[in-house]
């Protein structure tokens, strides 16, 4: 046998090796496009349904060193999608949607030194709470404390971004197992309905296994 016919049949192999990676890859972004499809379809139905119902989120969302929020009502929600075009077609790109919990009352907090001030005005930063501040300073114009004050409200934030090389669905969840930030990596054959309702028990503070897709964190990063 020749160099020749070495060569075809490398090239052979190589055609066929990409042939059934096309085959694979198309599988995976049929799949995420169904499951981003079926995740969009439930919580947009899911939202309709609470904002009628306004149930009571049962979870403490705690904001360190400054105040724990409780008895929070669904008090708005809302969803949208993005689509990015893949060859000719158009596919999800990101499911996003939030839901605001509030008590309707307002908080205050008094700080009676700089540092303490300084603790609580980065952990309200850090929650993406409104706060408005007041300073107190010395007859010489040191700061010595500060006064803040903001409403009991905490809002859950979700994206869902689709990843159509890995079949997978990516979420970034703001506030949704309390105050803090967690990602979640879910293979899309997992999406299904009973997923579906451990994500909506988890978006109402009941207890739920949707937290068994957390990508851990690094050492050094907070909640």
């Amino acid at each position: 046998m020749g160099l020749l016919d070495d060569l075809k049949k490398q090239a052979d192999l190589v055609k066929t090796q990409q042939i059934l990676q096309e085959s694979l890859q198309g599988d995976k972004l049929k799949l995420v496009e169904e499951k981003m499809k079926q995740t969009f379809q439930y919580v947009h139905e899911l939202l309709k349904q609470l904002t009628v119902v306004k149930p009571t989120n049962p979870l403490m969302f705690s904001i360190p060193g400054v105040s724990s929020l409780v008895g929070l009502a669904l008090t708005d929600s809302f969803i949208d999608s993005r689509r990015k075009r893949i060859g000719d077609k158009e596919y999800f790109d990101t499911i996003h949607f939030f839901i605001k919990w509030a008590s309707g009352k307002m908080v205050t907090v008094n700080c009676d030194d700089a540092a303490a001030a300084q603790r609580a005005r980065e952990a309200l930063w850090a929650s993406k709470v409104k706060f408005e501040e007041e300073e107190k300073k010395s007859a010489r114009g040191i700061l010595i404390g500060a006064k803040y004050t903001f409403p009991a409200a905490i809002l859950t934030d979700i994206t869902i971004t689709a990843d159509h090389v890995q079949g997978e669905l990516l979420v970034q969840a703001k506030n949704l197992f309390g105050v803090g930030v967690e990602q979640l990596k879910i293979p899309a054959p997992e999406v299904t309905d009973d997923l579906l309702e451990d994500l909506a028990k988890a978006l109402i503070g009941q207890k739920s296994n949707i937290g068994r897709f957390r990508v851990p964190k690094g050492p050094g990063v907070s909640r």
